[in-house]
């Protein structure tokens, strides 16, 4: 599942990409700009017959979440200390509802389909590329240094979309298989 990022924050993104590509080189595969999305859940493959039973039991997560903002700023990497594999931007969200929503997510897929939880605490961000050459690749703070600005805006979220992803050669493709309101949302954007 994803929250998908407005075009203002994905052209700020896409910004400080094009100003760490010369500093990184070929080590980094970089995400482009109309893939960048907010993870908030991976369920890994489901079999067709699993796709409207994983739809049925993320509604009521979804509606019981009210709508919220998230504001994407801070460069970074995991793991976060030693050779960097991803490099990301922080998601930040005060209130505690993306929170809820990752958990309520989880827990339902796991009741309804056995899906496992995520053996680490959720770590709300935007990949903006994933390492090839550990060797290569600059420290982050390096990196972090290259960015005039630290934030890339500010997005409000009134929905999030289960996605199928595709991985070929040029990069990852995304194709949303249902939209799910938040709730009080008017049917998402």
């Amino acid at each position: 599942m994803a929250i998908e990022l407005d075009e203002a924050c994905r052209t700020a993104l896409a910004r400080a990409v094009d100003r760490l590509k010369p500093l990184a080189g070929r080590a980094v595969r970089w995400v482009r700009p109309d893939a960048m999305h907010l993870t908030v859940k991976f369920i890994g493959e489901l079999r067709p017959t699993d796709l409207p039973v994983a739809i049925e039991c993320m509604q009521p997560p979804a509606g019981r979440v009210p709508p919220f903002s998230i504001e994407v700023g801070g460069l970074a990497a995991f793991p976060p200390r030693g050779a960097p594999r991803v490099v990301h931007v922080g998601v930040h969200e005060p209130t505690g509802a993306l929170a809820a929503l990752h958990g309520e997510l989880e827990e339902a897929l796991r009741e309804a389909l056995g899906v496992r939880r995520e053996g680490r605490r959720f770590h709300a961000h935007v990949t903006l590329g994933r390492v090839k050459d550990v060797r290569g690749c600059p420290p982050v703070e390096a990196m972090a240094a290259e960015q005039p600005e630290a934030r890339f805006g500010i997005v409000e979220v009134d929905s999030f979309l289960l996605m199928h992803s595709e991985l070929r050669p040029d990069g990852p493709v995304h194709t949303p298989l249902h939209r799910f309101a938040l709730g009080g949302a008017e049917g998402g954007r």
